[in-house]
């Protein structure tokens, strides 16, 4: 029997090691984790030891003299039995772990091919494919193109597939479906509605309360209020002080929570009273815990989480899940900006929040609109139809 270590940094590569070295029939000996190298044992890499081993080719089938522990033992070769050499003059028990360790070696090796191959890629029909190559790179994740692809292919016939006009039917349909509710801005009757936007710094919040308060007060003719916490830039409450002006829309500037509580109330007589707050790093502890305590003391009736289409997706989880349990509405923001702002999608799928409207450009009040299912759909796959 041929003994051999092998080291590794975890135990797929080292059986790997085994693998490669000994063959599928190699039998474990032992294994254990050690740290490398450090200071008095700390700080050490992590590594993995194993000990195999393998039968030699049985005696039968060699030329050469025998063994110094054949000659000793039985004086000739020995003879060959069912389980090989390797049996001769072995307890029992012995050949019992060996037979244990070569079926958990088997079992082994599945399991490292099975992390070594993955999952097999799927295989799409090569009218399909395009599709395919197309929703990811609008920023689709692999998992959701998975889903709409198969759902073209389960609800539209073969001969269908090559049809650009009904695949593009049935990507919006399932997408429509993704995306879930809507829920726009109501003016309040009896009372003010109080609106607020929150999120983090860059994403357009002042920009997007712009275009929402000129389109109430402008196009509705409602009676609108605007108040800024934004006191972190001065150039945020001078853009929305001058545009205030602009439309004829009172702003009022609060630096403290006791502040807002006091403007609101200077404002019972409006229909909206929209609020702009300071960008806050979803990283940043104390900046949540300010945004917490404006919001407290202006009990809003809508609070909108405004986040840019041209966050990566992951940076985009981030921040919903740090602003989760203040919001109220999604608002998506710089659709314009972007050749991936399907996104987004990967963002809907996964809450049951409604989007309230959609950002595409800077002017205003035009570039904003409700975020119906069917816009969404258009933004997510795009306008343009994939190309082979």
């Amino acid at each position: 029997m041929r003994v051999r270590r092998f080291v590794g940094d975890n135990v797929s590569e080292t059986m790997g090691k085994v693998k490669r070295e000994l063959g599928s029939e190699a039998v474990i000996l032992q294994t254990r984790e050690f740290s490398d190298g450090g200071f008095f044992g700390l700080f050490g890499k992590k590594k993995v030891e194993i000990t195999a081993a393998i039968e030699e080719i049985p005696v039968a089938a060699q030329k050469t003299t025998p063994s110094k522990y054949a000659r000793d033992v039985e004086g000739t070769k020995p003879p060959l039995t069912k389980q090989g050499p390797v049996a001769i003059d072995q307890p029992e028990d012995l050949q019992g772990e060996i037979k244990s360790m070569r079926l958990l070696l088997e079992q082994m090796n599945k399991q490292i091919n099975k992390q070594t191959v993955g999952e097999e890629k799927t295989v799409w029909p090569a009218v399909l494919q395009k599709w395919v190559d197309h929703l990811l790179n609008r920023g689709i994740s692999e998992d959701l193109v998975k889903r709409l692809m198969a759902h073209v292919q389960q609800t539209l016939p073969s001969e269908g597939w090559a049809d650009d006009s009904q695949v593009l039917a049935r990507l919006e349909a399932n997408v429509r479906q993704i995306c879930g509710q809507i829920g726009l801005i109501q003016p309040g009757i009896d009372k003010p509605r109080i609106v607020a936007l929150i999120g983090p710094t860059g994403v357009g919040k002042t920009t997007t309360i712009g275009k929402l308060a000129a389109g109430f007060s402008i196009v509705d003719k409602r009676k609108v209020a605007l108040i800024t916490a934004d006191t972190y830039r001065v150039a945020a409450v001078e853009q929305l002080k001058t545009f205030g002006e602009i439309i004829g829309v009172p702003v009022e500037v609060v630096m403290t929570p006791a502040g807002l509580n006091e403007a609101l109330s200077l404002h019972v007589d409006k229909e909206l009273i929209f609020i702009d707050t300071a960008g806050r790093s979803p990283q940043h502890d104390i900046h949540m815990s300010e945004l917490r305590a404006f919001l407290a003391e202006a009990q809003p009736d809508f609070t909108m989480l405004v986040m840019s289409a041209t966050t990566q997706t992951t940076d985009q989880h981030r921040i919903y899940q740090r602003f989760e349990d203040l919001t109220t509405h999604l608002i998506f923001t710089k659709l314009d900006e972007t050749g991936s702002a399907g996104s987004i999608l990967n963002l809907l799928g996964q809450t049951t929040l409604p989007t309230a409207y959609l950002t595409n450009g800077q002017n205003v009040p035009d570039d904003i609109e409700a975020a119906t299912p069917y816009r969404l759909a258009r933004y997510v796959i795009g306008e343009e139809m994939p190309h082979a």
